[in-house]
């Protein structure tokens, strides 16, 4: 079986939103000789122009066209599969928060940050510990 380069549907992607291997290059943080090589690879890959040039813009065929579609979702599908875990909700996470600082800042702060932790944190505890001249 032959292999396929999945890097290069981020290229037809981009290729196909903007219409310009340029903006597609500045799109995807690739030199534009980069991109222009990796649509010529996807020409190869599926046998057809992709994009054909009218004017100073290039167009998709109709075969662009029918892969537009598909290729985002293969992203969009990748990028949920590959792509980190969803962050727990704050108001589920239980944890213990000790600040070391001058007694000043817990008398000046200190209760209006454990009232927005609680709101955001409510399952977390808040400490303030004094600091003291021999600390490290």
């Amino acid at each position: 079986m032959k292999t396929f380069d999945l890097n290069l549907l981020r290229v037809l992607d981009a290729v196909l939103a903007t219409g310009s291997v340029t903006e597609a290059a500045e799109r995807l943080h690739l030199s534009v000789p980069a991109t222009s090589h990796a649509l010529a690879r996807l020409r190869a890959a599926v046998g057809d122009p992709l994009l054909v040039r009218a004017g100073r813009r290039l167009v998709p065929t109709p075969r662009a066209q029918a892969l537009r579609e598909p290729a985002a979702l293969l992203l969009a599908q990748a990028q949920a599969l590959l792509g980190p875990d969803a962050a727990p909700a704050l108001a589920t996470l239980q944890r213990h928060f000790v600040l070391r600082a001058p007694e000043g800042l817990a008398i000046a702060f200190g209760a209006a940050l454990a009232v927005a932790l609680r709101r955001q944190m409510p399952r977390a505890s808040l400490a303030f510990v004094p600091e003291t001249l021999d600390d490290p």
